[in-house]
């Protein structure tokens, strides 16, 4: 269930971004290097395998993609559009430098100089995935297929007008600048194993520049049939202590109280929950939660800044490589096309050409299938005397697996009037499924939010698990 699970987390975040190409041909080990279709064969040293690691001579592959290369002592670089990749032989510690701004980088094996032709060696998925390049393997002819998705996608761009798509990035910005007041109210079903329960509540809240936010909610949960079915599937009767049974009333009628405080140009944000029934299972009510998203996305290779601005501004070049992150190059004869062909299909969906009008109403439409999951992706854009007054968007996602069917639906949509509605439908696999709705409206607000917790409050890093199991009262394992 591998891939429809890198599909939804690929695409909820909004996801990981892909680009760049070169080919080297089989050699005397068997080992072949693909470069945007065509093969690069290399004359003094040829691809090496170390710990299930694929390796390519430095500078055959750098010079292949288009970079210039540099050697002092064992500092090697790269340095290809503005991007310079600075790495150490031997050890796994990289840098890579673009605008001034140099990030860090750690590799999962070193490059190394081969002792025999005294050539030195990177690893091939590094190396590639460095300038954006996207990289897959065909285990049937061993063979390291890459593609140059920069180049692909500005050859696509070319002759392209993207009229529509600018204008609604231009209203886009009415919410991405200034202060904005925001109050939603939200209903919700949810099943488990087939046992339902019901929430709804009211949320209030005030963003400033698209990006720092304070929010308080009051979500209240009826669990009343959800212990019934449990009770019965477990072919007992559902027989509750007098306190089991206050918790629940409690949930239900009063709910629990959950606040939001966050910076996301940082990727920060601050939780903090309240209510008899977490104070009855021993949670501080006056305790804040964070969670660094910028970091823990780090993890996965992911920058935050780049999700976010791609986000924000519906830059479609950075819309294209993220529909296309998690297309699988598995097949040297077919790669190149399947890449080319997914990226003109993806740029003409989104140029002018791809929208259709139908009174005010201009709608653009893609789809993606890959494997077993299918994703479709609508833009909807209400416009009056060529300026766009409103939008629809929404992701419709669906994958099979080893016999099991996942489905999701996200719609997300504001009017002229500032007012939002949001839908959300997911079903995995009947195990559990979701229906949940969201009314709610945006008037232009004078006080900026507070992004952190107040001066005193305690801090629990949830991404710390001394912290975590501190504040659950769990002892550590001595």
């Amino acid at each position: 269930m591998k891939k429809w699970t890198r599909w939804f987390t690929a695409l909820g975040l909004t996801v990981a971004l892909v680009g760049c190409g070169a080919a080297l041909a089989a050699e005397e080990n068997g080992i072949a290097v693909q470069l945007d279709g065509q093969n690069l064969v290399f004359t003094d040293a040829v691809p090496q395998v170390r710990d299930q690691r694929t390796f390519l001579p430095f500078r055959a592959v750098f010079e292949a993609m288009g970079a210039e290369v540099k050697s002092e002592g064992s500092v090697i670089t790269a340095t290809r559009d503005g991007r310079t990749l600075t790495m150490t032989l031997n050890e796994t510690a990289a840098t890579l430098t673009e605008g001034g701004k140099t990030t860090p980088i750690t590799m999962d094996v070193a490059p190394y100089v081969d002792n025999t032709t005294w050539r030195t060696y990177v690893p091939v998925r590094f190396a590639a995935q460095a300038f954006g390049c996207a990289v897959g393997w065909d285990q049937q002819t061993a063979t390291a297929v890459i593609v140059d998705t920069d180049m692909v996608v500005e050859k696509a761009l070319e002759g392209k007008g993207f009229t529509y798509l600018e204008r609604l990035m231009e209203y886009s910005k009415k919410y991405n600048e200034g202060i904005w007041d925001m109050e939603a109210g939200f209903d919700a079903n949810m099943t488990i194993l087939g046992m339902p329960m019901t929430m709804n509540g009211a949320v209030k809240g005030t963003v400033a520049d698209s990006t720092k936010m304070s929010m308080d909610m009051n979500m209240k949960m009826d669990m009343t049939q959800f212990i019934q079915s449990a009770a019965l599937l477990a072919g007992e009767e559902a027989q509750l202590s007098p306190e089991d049974q206050a918790m629940l009333d409690s949930l239900r009628e009063e709910g629990m109280d959950i606040s939001l405080r966050g910076d996301m140009g940082l990727g920060t944000l601050y939780m903090n929950m309240g209510g008899e029934i977490l104070a009855a299972a021993g949670m501080d009510s006056a305790a804040w939660y964070k969670m660094d998203m910028a970091a823990l996305l780090a993890q996965s290779g992911v920058e935050w800044t780049e999700l976010l601005s791609a986000s924000q501004n519906l830059d479609y070049t950075l819309l294209v490589k993220q529909a296309l992150s998690s297309l699988e190059l598995t097949d040297s004869t077919a790669a190149y096309d399947t890449m080319k062909t997914a990226v003109e299909g993806v740029v003409t969906a989104l140029s002018d050409e791809g929208f259709v009008k139908e009174g005010d109403q201009y709608t653009a439409v893609i789809d993606f299938e890959q494997g077993n999951a299918v994703v479709t992706l609508v833009f909807v854009m209400e416009m009056k005397e060529e300026a766009v007054t409103g939008y629809v968007m929404s992701v419709a996602m669906a994958a099979e697996e080893e016999g099991v069917t996942v489905s999701m639906d996200m719609t997300v949509g504001v009017d002229d009037k500032d007012q939002m509605t949001a839908e959300m439908h997911m079903d995995m696999a009947g195990l559990m499924t979701v229906e949940m709705t969201m009314e709610g409206g945006y008037t232009q607000g004078k006080t900026a939010p507070a992004t952190e917790p107040p001066a005193e409050a305690t801090v629990i890093d949830l991404m710390d698990p001394e912290e975590m199991n501190k504040a659950l009262g769990i002892m550590p394992l001595e």
